[in-house]
């Protein structure tokens, strides 16, 4: 069985870091200016620019990861899901 591949890369604006209530990671919105994705037509994700992806960042680091909103971001995602749904998961962000 030949798995899709699961990787999205975008380049896009900081917008948003929200830590989780639970003190666990948080949630991200990034505004895409494009997406550079290995296969961007095959991706699960598939972000538009111009779009805002918001997902979910475990290594977030609230101090850190404010001092980039508004700066522009390289973001690699991956999307997990099962039978209940879905979500997009940032496997690494750091300054564009």
């Amino acid at each position: 069985m030949k798995a899709s591949p699961n990787t999205t890369v975008v380049h896009g604006i900081l917008r948003r870091a929200e830590p989780a209530s639970d003190g666990f990671g948080g949630d991200v919105g990034i505004e895409v200016t494009d997406n550079a994705s290995p296969e961007p037509a095959a991706d699960f994700i598939r972000p538009e620019a111009g779009a805002t992806l918001q997902a979910f960042y475990g290594g977030l680091d609230p101090a850190a990861t404010r001092a980039l909103i508004g700066r522009r971001v390289r973001v690699e995602l991956t999307y997990n899901a099962g039978p209940g749904g879905g979500r997009a998961v940032v496997r690494a962000l750091e300054p564009d």
